[in-house]
């Protein structure tokens, strides 16, 4: 958001025209100070400090994929569906076991009544037990490894991500910070390049934040039995992104 608090900035909107056309908001992020009367507005002194943010995105290839399996039971009686519930999770926590994955916990575990609704009124008409399973498998064995936890009693299928390798990760953060920093300078040097300013020196500079969410698959939660293990999974990329904020004092050329 582009905030002026002199005269300036009625020259730069006019020369940049970055202003919507329909709510008058600004599609960068400048905040230009300054000096000026206090009355008037007049500008008493043409240096001042200008406030730009910078942005920086680094793409990294993905390596190992994040799992979420499930065993989802229904019954009249409570207790038969979290006894099968723990049955089909014993026999799938064994055959992941066995095969080795990373990282396996369970997420959540559930037991809650199933209602029917007449007349304002409620019955319970039996429960829904829910155990979810996370683990981490190499992106290359994630449909195989899906196929055996099906195989032995998961019956759905909660979410599939993607992450980099850590080191890759760490890496990225340094480089999506470095194009943040680039990003805001080549922003502030056509800003001051336009107005006929310079570059006296950066004197504050904000880390805004440096997110690297997981890729996703495209999609979230069915049926296991409508999974094929014949279906490639493809990884993709992971995105490192990067903000950050400068204030930068300028004066006249």
């Amino acid at each position: 958001m582009l905030r002026v608090l002199n005269q300036l900035s009625i020259l730069m909107n006019e020369v940049i025209g970055n202003l919507d056309p329909l709510t008058g908001a600004t599609t960068q992020d400048f905040l230009l100070y300054g000096s000026g009367d206090p009355l008037t507005g007049s500008p008493t002194d043409a240096s001042g400090t200008l406030e730009v943010t910078g942005q920086g995105i680094i793409s990294v290839p993905t390596n190992t994929a994040v799992i979420q399996v499930g065993i989802r039971v229904e019954g009249d009686a409570a207790s038969e569906v979290q006894q099968e519930v723990a049955q089909l999770s014993s026999a799938v926590v064994d055959q992941l076991t066995q095969l080795g994955v990373n990282d396996l916990q369970t997420i959540r575990i559930s037991l809650n009544p199933n209602l029917q609704f007449d007349q304002g009124q409620s019955t319970v008409v039996g429960f829904t037990g829910t155990n979810i399973l996370q683990f981490e498998v190499p992106t290359e064995q994630a449909g195989a490894t899906i196929d055996a936890a099906i195989q032995a009693g998961a019956n759905l299928i909660q979410d599939i991500s993607f992450t980099a390798p850590e080191a890759d990760i760490n890496q990225a953060r340094i480089d999506a910070l470095e194009l943040a920093i680039q990003d805001a300078q080549i922003q502030a040097g056509s800003v001051f390049d336009t107005l006929g300013f310079q570059i006296v020196d950066i004197v504050d500079i904000d880390i805004l934040g440096v997110s690297n969410p997981p890729s996703n698959a495209p999609f979230l939660e069915f049926d296991a039995l409508a999974f094929s293990a014949s279906t490639p999974i493809i990884g993709g990329e992971q995105e490192v992104i990067a903000n950050v904020a400068l204030d930068i004092n300028y004066a006249p050329l």
